[in-house]
């Protein structure tokens, strides 16, 4: 009885899993299986001996779905951010689209470059400051 109540709730979760979209869900489904073969190995029933090709087919499918049950929420999370990710294209494989802000601006591109120009010569020289003047202690 114990062997068909596990069955029956790793085959709820397994359902209730891939109808949703929760990869928590799936995972708890997929360790389900697992907690099943891990029962079946040493308690199979008294029809079918331990080692029998029966036995280790069943334990053989028990991990193919536990794993099966996994990798589909990874896969549809991978499906999901190629969809609506606006950081990839697809064509032929992937290629990176440059956000906007880093893309420079056709109308006046030299004066991006200079303002990052000034920013970054601001920058070194506080850097170049603080060390003259000992404000910038390593932490340890």
């Amino acid at each position: 009885m114990t062997l068909l109540g596990i069955l029956a709730f790793c085959g709820i979760m397994s359902f209730i899993a891939l109808r949703s979209n929760f990869f928590g869900l799936k995972l708890v489904a997929g360790m389900s299986w697992f907690a099943f073969f891990m029962f079946f190995k040493n308690n199979p029933p008294s029809m079918i001996s331990e080692g029998n090709p029966e036995h280790t087919a069943i334990l053989i499918i028990a991990i193919g779905f536990g794993l099966m049950i996994v990798l589909s929420g990874l896969g549809r999370g991978i499906q999901r951010s190629q969809k609506w990710g606006e950081g990839f294209e697809q064509s032929e494989g992937f290629q990176w689209k440059l956000p906007s802000w880093l893309k420079a601006s056709e109308d006046e591109p030299e004066q991006r470059t200079r303002a990052t120009d000034e920013a970054l010569r601001d920058y070194r020289e506080t850097l170049r400051r603080a060390y003259k003047t000992g404000e910038f202690r390593r932490r340890r």
